[in-house]
């Protein structure tokens, strides 16, 4: 059997612009659907370095809280000044070096905290500290321990309300076009504000942040922070140390002894620097340590 074969006929202009036409239609739905989704891939990044960076200034700020000295006069440091702090070493651009001070930036230069149109995603004036507080511990342990402290002493422990509680937020800025007006192809998500938080509870140090609280020569180191030394809150519970009137006669009677070369002999060698009650809690070299 013989077969014939038949050419397709040749393409036409109409059919050719009719061909260019389907293929700019369906760029055109492609499109439509690809840039919103690569405009959305990329704020998602943008919203999780915000996020992280967020739990990290709630960390900074309730860290900051816990070493600073006035903590020992039940006093955290201030909000405003913090929230400086956490603009600065947090939210500004990967290249700028770290200080302490300075004033507040006035913006964010952080290509992640810009959008694709220029415009800044997050602004200084919108990360705040919103709780930056200290109070006690809810537990019911440590209300009994705090009973126990206040039978016994004033200073014990020197501060009752450790517990440090910093929350951060930060609320971005509306989705626009470089020239503000709302990105239609977002749907909702150009009109939105998201606010992303953290919070971070520390139990700061309340028994000791000043050292041992005597000086080289033995002598009980005192200042505004005196009752946050070791020797402040161990001391007053020394039985010794609540006979008051006998422990001043004691003490000059032992030193008067030990002054004298046969008695002190006799007695305990440095006799003459016996105290009684008193309170050494500082641990170092033993050729570092007084008489």
């Amino acid at each position: 059997m013989n077969y014939r074969t038949k050419s397709a006929p040749p393409q036409t202009g109409s059919n050719r612009h009719r061909q260019q036409g389907q293929s700019l239609v369906e760029m055109a739905i492609a499109l439509t659907v690809l840039i919103p989704l690569a405009v959305g891939v990329m704020l998602l990044g943008q919203f999780i370095h915000i996020k992280l960076q967020t739990q990290n200034a709630a960390r900074e700020a309730a860290w900051a809280a816990t070493v600073d000295p006035a903590l020992a006069t039940a006093v955290i440091p201030s909000k405003t000044t913090e929230e400086i702090q956490l603009r600065q070493h947090h939210f500004a651009d990967a290249d700028t070096a770290v200080r302490s001070g300075g004033s507040a930036p006035t913006g964010f230069p952080d290509p992640m905290l810009t959008t694709f149109a220029g415009r800044p995603l997050l602004n200084p004036a919108d990360l705040t500290l919103k709780v930056y507080q200290q109070q006690a511990s809810p537990s019911y342990l440590d209300q009994a321990i705090s009973m126990l402290g206040n039978a016994l002493s004033d200073t014990l422990p020197p501060n009752r309300q450790g517990l440090v509680t910093a929350e951060v937020h930060a609320n971005t800025t509306k989705i626009l076009s470089a020239g503000g007006a709302p990105l239609q192809f977002l749907g909702s998500l150009a009109d939105k504000q998201l606010d992303f938080s953290a919070k971070t509870v520390l139990l700061a140090d309340t028994w000791d942040a000043a050292g041992g609280g005597e000086t080289l020569n033995g002598e009980s180191a005192g200042g505004a922070y005196a009752n946050r030394t070791v020797r402040a809150v161990i001391q007053p519970l020394v039985p010794s140390t609540w006979l008051a009137g006998l422990k001043g006669v004691i003490d000059i009677t032992t030193k008067t002894l030990g002054n004298i070369p046969l008695i002190s002999d006799l007695l305990t060698p440095n006799v003459a620097h016996f105290e009684m009650g008193r309170t050494a809690p500082d641990v170092v070299p033993v050729d570092k340590l007084v008489k």
